[in-house]
């Protein structure tokens, strides 16, 4: 659902993840902080042309 109204409003569905983590597990909060930023710095910017769309 979030993803849809992300995309309704031009952003790409791509900029939205969620990860469970417990605050015992260090290393996969690193691991899914690490891969959403890779993942947000490939995309790029946000072509605010396409939300005044």
């Amino acid at each position: 659902m979030i993803t849809e109204i992300l995309d309704d409003c031009g952003y790409e569905p791509e900029r939205f993840s969620i990860t469970w983590v417990s605050s015992a597990e260090p290393d996969k909060f690193v691991k899914a902080v690490t891969e959403m930023t890779a993942r947000v710095r490939k995309l790029g910017p946000v072509n605010t042309d396409a939300q005044a769309a």
